[in-house]
């Protein structure tokens, strides 16, 4: 029995190490009291590198289709353009497109454990534009890559805007440590961001 019980808590243990490896700590910051049932959601990744802007795009979009949402992406709203739409492509595309709401990405923060200088990356302040989504090319136009680095701590924050009010409705975070690639972190930290863009009820489901 002893041996039994001891072997059951070690497995345990070990299931708790491992899924920590890869885990997501969802923190939000901003919740609009206001009700919204945004149909048609514009997904906008805050970087100018194509690759990363789409898989952090594609796996968010995909994850909130599973559950039920209307989402686009802006890499494949046109597959030529692969720099951020400037402010007038956006205003016009939210018209064509009859978009109603838009979730906005970016780069927060990144901490590591080793040396790390930020010479070579730059990310704006956001403090002065912190509730209008229509601001971000000139706030962001100069983030760059979401590139991986051993033993980092990553803060990713996604915003969800009104697009006729252009307000902030709804902001997280999401922390992840320690990922093998940047594919895994992409994964997880988009499945993090859908399943509460999920819970705060302010998406409608396309059979609603």
């Amino acid at each position: 029995m002893y041996h039994k019980s001891f072997l059951a808590i070690k497995l345990l243990f070990i299931a708790i190490l491992l899924s920590g490896c890869a885990g997501v700590s969802i923190q939000k910051t901003v919740e609009s009291s206001n009700s919204y049932n945004l149909d048609r959601v514009l997904i906008i990744g805050l970087t100018n590198n194509f690759s990363s802007r789409s898989m952090y795009e594609e796996e968010l979009s995909f994850r909130l289709r599973e559950l039920g949402y209307h989402m686009f992406s802006s890499v494949h709203v046109d597959e030529e353009k692969k720099e951020l739409f400037t402010l007038d492509e956006l205003i016009e595309l939210v018209k064509e497109k009859n978009i109603d709401g838009v979730i906005t990405m970016r780069l927060k923060e990144i901490k590591s454990e080793e040396k790390y200088t930020t010479s070579d990356r730059y990310i704006s302040d956001m403090s002065n534009m912190h509730n209008y989504f229509f601001n971000y090319v000139d706030t962001y136009y100069n983030v760059y890559s979401w590139s991986y680095q051993p033993q980092q701590t990553v803060v990713v924050e996604a915003n969800l805007f009104d697009a006729n009010s252009r307000e902030l409705i709804y902001q997280i975070n999401a922390t992840i440590k320690n990922v093998d690639s940047e594919e895994e972190r992409a994964g997880t930290v988009t499945q993090g961001f859908a399943n509460s863009f999920h819970k705060s009820g302010f998406l409608k489901k396309k059979d609603s």
